[in-house]
């Protein structure tokens, strides 16, 4: 029964560990995995796109203005030399008809923020 308690506690540092580390951006070397499970809410992208990536939820900005990602019908997340793969800090790139927009950020965000961001946008 003495370790329910110190299991107790484990379990709820790694929570918070978890959470911490899904708060923070992805950093250069850190990519995503692209599922082919994807919606991309693109309306009134300009700056930034929102990802549900399976059941994980992103906030993909880009490092200038991609005015063509809102638009365009046809869209590619391209990484070259890791295909599949999503990057921030200029690993990776939106590929639109019109443009290719460099990612500067792959921002976790909850389910919860995911929704509220995308009513926000219609």
């Amino acid at each position: 029964m003495k370790r329910l308690p110190s299991l107790l506690l484990l379990a709820a540092c790694l929570a918070t560990a978890a959470s911490v580390q899904a708060a923070e951006p992805a950093a250069a070397g850190d990519c995503i995995t692209l599922s082919p499970d994807q919606q991309l809410v693109r309306n009134g992208a300009d700056r930034d796109v929102l990802l549900r990536n399976g059941d994980q939820h992103y906030l993909v900005r880009f490092e200038r203005s991609c005015s063509s990602a809102a638009m365009s019908p046809k869209l590619a997340f391209v990484t070259p030399g890791r295909d599949g793969q999503l990057c921030g800090a200029g690993g990776s790139r939106l590929r639109t008809n019109g443009q290719s927009c460099t990612i500067s950020a792959v921002e976790p965000i909850t389910a919860e923020e995911f929704t509220r961001k995308a009513r926000a946008r219609q």
